[in-house]
């Protein structure tokens, strides 16, 4: 007979709920021990994901001018092999293949660019102008420039009879050749896309530091940043370099028109007419079609913008055929006695002589506009940093070269880095960036202010003004060394 007693039962209970109570504390511990192992390889993760990554040079955007900076750099043979880079772009590269759609539906993009024969020569060192060619350029052979407002025009042509004044290409294909180059030919080069650089962008006073920007996979040093992210660029904000901007009060309405020749034109010439609104510039796409920059008050863009297609060519042709010229005496009379003047005078250029083109259509609707500005920066350069392109200057696109400058500034800025590396310099010392900051200005710093300007004696139908312009622009029109002089500095 087995007797249990009380106690027993009790002391059973209590062995019970203390082995119970010991693994269940054994499995907490456990639990812990997993979860504090986890949270460790979490942090040595972390650790190893935000260690810093090293580039010689970081180009921040990715467009026109920072993609053609990016090939310079990489297609150079000093540079090329031991200079690494990495190109930021805030948002998405028009791809080759999307170029290759665009030309097979036959449409064109309402952004394009007149690559001067310098810019020519750029693209030919990095292999890519083939490229281009082999989509859709078209040469510019002569540029005809009239004033609505008085009975003066000039011509511009090629100065060797082979070689085109500009060649008229659209952004897009220019960009997307040049990525294809970087993939091809600049293995020294990385592209990162989505890639948007503010806060988390660090520039050092001096050359003690590297400029740092921080991404949630990690952070990126370099030695050299250069700004290329336009003329609102968020880089050179962060490295504290003053700009001065001017607003035009003018949008610039671009589209693509398909257009009526007349017999004096083959399709290579290029058109623009000077009215109190701002300038119309009409640039050869071919034949038939042309790309249209009609500067116009920011109020009539809006405007404009609405009409149907109709309306909007009708009112463009009107401004393609404005001549206010009968209504003033003073500037008529004085351009007859200067063309008498003129002809003694004996001269190999006649005056020029040829009608505008009609506009038919609008074949596609891609009318747009963007705001015109007067922009430049207090300074190109500070330790660590160089400005390119629109975040350096912007000016009006009645002269066309607004890219063309930025371009330039990409050949000096790879002559300072050449000259650095060659000597086993620092790439963002100031000793090297002054090489290419003195040689932008001296040949941005004039050209900026004569489209200035241009742009603002133009904009009046003031008789002075009108006069002043008027004689200045027939006498030019009969002294062939000048308008060579033009066009080679245009180059």
């Amino acid at each position: 007979m087995i007797t249990i007693t009380a106690s027993k039962i009790i002391t059973g209970r209590s062995f019970v709920c203390r082995a119970f109570m010991r693994s269940l504390i054994l499995k907490i511990a456990t639990l812990r021990g997993v979860l504090k192992m986890l949270k460790h390889c979490t942090q040595i993760r972390s650790f190893a994901t935000h260690q810093s990554t090293f580039y010689d040079v970081v180009i921040v955007g990715g467009g026109l001018v920072g993609s053609a900076m990016a090939c310079s750099i990489g297609t150079n043979s000093a540079l090329g092999p031991s200079t690494r880079v990495l190109l930021l772009e805030s948002g998405r590269l028009h791809s080759v293949k999307q170029s290759k759609e665009a030309e097979t539906k036959h449409t064109y993009s309402n952004r394009v660019s007149a690559v001067s024969p310098s810019s020519v020569e750029m693209f030919k060192t990095f292999g890519v102008w083939d490229e281009i060619c082999s989509k859709r350029v078209h040469p510019v052979s002569a540029l005809y420039v009239e004033d609505g407002c008085a009975k003066s025009k000039i011509h511009f042509k090629q100065l060797d009879n082979r070689s085109p004044i500009a060649h008229i290409v659209e952004n897009e294909l220019i960009v997307a050749a040049l990525q294809q180059c970087i993939r091809d030919r600049c293995a020294n080069v990385e592209v990162r896309q989505g890639a948007v650089v503010d806060q988390n962008l660090s520039v050092p006073d001096n050359l003690s530091q590297n400029v740092t920007i921080q991404f949630e996979d990690g952070t990126i040093e370099t030695s050299l940043m250069i700004a290329a992210d336009g003329s609102k660029s968020t880089a050179r904000k962060r490295a504290g370099i003053g700009f001065e901007e001017t607003a035009y009060e003018q949008r610039a309405v671009v589209g693509t028109l398909a257009l009526q020749h007349n017999s004096e034109s083959d399709g290579s010439f290029a058109w623009q007419r000077f009215v109190p609104s701002g300038p119309v510039a009409l640039l050869p796409l071919g034949r038939e079609l042309c790309s249209l920059v009609w500067t116009v008050p920011t109020a009539d863009a809006a405007r404009l913008l609405q009409l149907s297609p109709e309306h909007f060519v009708e009112e463009l042709n009107g401004t393609l055929q404005f001549d206010n010229s009968s209504s003033n005496s003073l500037v008529n009379n004085s351009l007859d006695c200067l063309g008498k003047a003129l002809n003694f005078f004996p001269s190999k250029e006649s005056p020029a002589k040829c009608t505008f083109p009609r506009v038919l259509s609008l074949p596609y609707d891609d009318r747009a506009a963007f705001p015109l500005s007067l922009g430049y920066a207090y300074d190109y350069i500070r330790p660590r940093v160089a400005l390119i392109g629109d975040a350096a200057h912007r000016v009006h696109p009645l002269a066309g070269q607004g890219v063309n400058l930025g371009w330039s500034d990409v050949r000096f800025l790879t002559a300072a880095l050449q000259r650095a590396f060659d000597e086993g310099g620092d790439l963002g010392s100031l000793t090297y960036l002054r090489d290419f900051d003195s040689a932008s200005q001296r040949r941005n710093g004039p050209l900026i202010f004569a489209i200035d300007c241009l742009n603002r004696l133009y904009s009046t139908d003031h008789p002075f003004c009108t006069l002043f312009r008027s004689v200045g622009l027939n006498i030019l029109d009969r002294v062939l060394p000048a308008k060579d002089l033009i066009v080679h500095l245009a180059s």
